[in-house]
């Protein structure tokens, strides 16, 4: 049941939801976007609020998903700044054709780390949470999170590295 009555809101909404992504995100490319917007809402249909309007709810997941993506990203220039912070370029066109690569070769990186270190970066990296809040989650002290934090940083370094990855661009 819950299957036809999303169909049925794709049908009434999809157009919506596209323009609305379209405008907020400043992208004609937004396919994938709309599409995991209502892959979302039939896995989250059990927490519909059936008081709200449909629409209203979509578009609020449409929102909620383009700012949580939004801040990953914000993150991830994070990590490329402190990876970065020791370098200079000379050359910016070499600089932004470096940049443009880096997203793919950080989340390599990353996904190369061992699990408390990948654990770490994620936690505190990625989700901007604190180092108590990160603690708390792993059951650690907060000290032994920051050490591990700047150890996963100088291992994802080592790892583009060893990947040919030139530093100096990094």
């Amino acid at each position: 049941m819950e299957k036809s009555l999303i169909e049925k809101w794709f049908e009434l909404y999809e157009q919506d939801i596209t323009s609305f992504l379209i405008y907020y995100t400043g992208s004609m490319e937004i396919e994938d976007l709309v599409q995991e917007t209502f892959l979302r809402a039939w896995s989250k249909i059990n927490k519909y609020n059936e008081s709200s309007h449909p629409k209203t709810w979509l578009i609020s997941i449409a929102r909620n998903m383009v700012i949580d993506r939004y801040r990953r990203n914000r993150v991830w220039s994070k990590i490329r700044h402190t990876l970065l912070q020791e370098q200079n370029f000379s050359n910016s066109t070499e600089q932004h054709i470096i940049l443009n690569q880096e997203n793919s070769h950080l989340y390599n990186a990353i996904s190369q780390l061992p699990s408390k270190y990948k654990e770490v970066i994620i936690l505190k990296g990625i989700l901007e949470m604190s180092s108590k809040e990160v603690s708390h989650v792993m059951k650690s002290n907060e000290n032994n999170i920051n050490v591990i934090y700047h150890r996963s940083l100088k291992k994802i370094k080592t790892l583009l590295e060893k990947e040919g990855y030139e530093y100096g661009g990094l």
